[in-house]
Parts: C-alpha cells; sequence; structure tokens
C-alpha cells in the first residue's frame, strides 16, 4: 500500500528538466523521441528514474534504455491519474470488474481502463510504428507479462532488468 501512496505522490510532483528530455532525445530514434515528449510528465519521469536505474546496474543497452524510456508510452494515448487510482482500486477489490470497464473503443469513456490493462501490447505497436529495433519493440511487449516467456539471449536477461528496475 505504501508502494502506491509514495507512486501517486511521485505522480503529482513529477518534474522533468531539459537535460533529461535531451538524454531522451539521443537513446531514441526521431519518432520515437516525439512520442516521449507526448507522455504525460510523470511517465517521463518514472520512465526516466528506470533508465537511470538500470544505468546504475551497468545496463547500458540501446534497445534495453529505449524500452525504458517507451514502456509505458500506450498510456500516454488518455490514461490519467484518476483513472490508474481506480484501475489499482478494481484490481486489489474486484478484477473482474475492470475486466467488465475496460473497452477497446479508443472514443469511449472507458478506454483508459482498457489501455492500463493492455498498455504493453499497444506501446509495442506505438514504438515499432516511431522505428524503435525490434528487441526494444519486444521488450514492451513482455514488460509487464507474469508467464513465462521464451525470449532469446540477450533479451531475456534485459526484461528480467527492465522488470527488476519497473517493480522497485
Amino acid at each position: 500500500m505504501w508502494h502506491r501512496v509514495r507512486q501517486f505522490g511521485r505522480a503529482l510532483t513529477a518534474r522533468v528538466g531539459s537535460e533529461e528530455q535531451a538524454l531522451a532525445a539521443h537513446v531514441l530514434p526521431v519518432p520515437a523521441a516525439e512520442l516521449f515528449r507526448r507522455m504525460p510528465r510523470q511517465y517521463q519521469r518514472h520512465s526516466l528514474d528506470l533508465l537511470h536505474a538500470l544505468r546504475q546496474r551497468g545496463q547500458d543497452t540501446p534497445e534495453l534504455l529505449a524500452a525504458a524510456l517507451l514502456h509505458d508510452v500506450a498510456k500516454a494515448e488518455g490514461v490519467r491519474l484518476w483513472h490508474r487510482v481506480a484501475t489499482v482500486l478494481l484490481q486489489a477489490l474486484c478484477p473482474a470488474w475492470l475486466g467488465r470497464l475496460a473497452s477497446p473503443d479508443p472514443a469511449s469513456w472507458r478506454y483508459p481502463f482498457w489501455l492500463q490493462l493492455h498498455h504493453p501490447q499497444r506501446g509495442a505497436e506505438l514504438a515499432a510504428a516511431a522505428g524503435c529495433a525490434p528487441a526494444t519493440v519486444e521488450l514492451i511487449r513482455y514488460h509487464q507479462r507474469t508467464e513465462q516467456t521464451d525470449l532469446p539471449s540477450p533479451l531475456d536477461g534485459w526484461l528480467a532488468a527492465l522488470r527488476a528496475v519497473d517493480d522497485s
């Protein structure tokens, strides 16, 4: 519970400086950097925090760092803070309601709930369309899967590293 409270507080106070924007632009292909710039500040901050954590752990693979920056990019299509809070509460209290509430129709008010549940797949599509490397796309696609993924090496290790920093 305290983890979620801290996340909420960080989302409200998120800041991203021009140097970090430049870092993201350096790591990402130009169209993907535009995707990053369109993300709300709290998602940018979270993604940059992951990038920094990966670097502190000795990870400097460009595909992995790009995946860290864009792993939540689909949420920029309409997921607001209140959607995130409602999703966390519904997942904890009644996950079946969340599944029924979510709608894949982008014109629906229920679409942000669908994005919360399916953002890895949608994010992978956006990253691929923005010219990201296939490895980056696959890391985004699988970053929240809990079942066994049979990704080849080194993707399996990169995915484990991404999950480790995203879960902390």
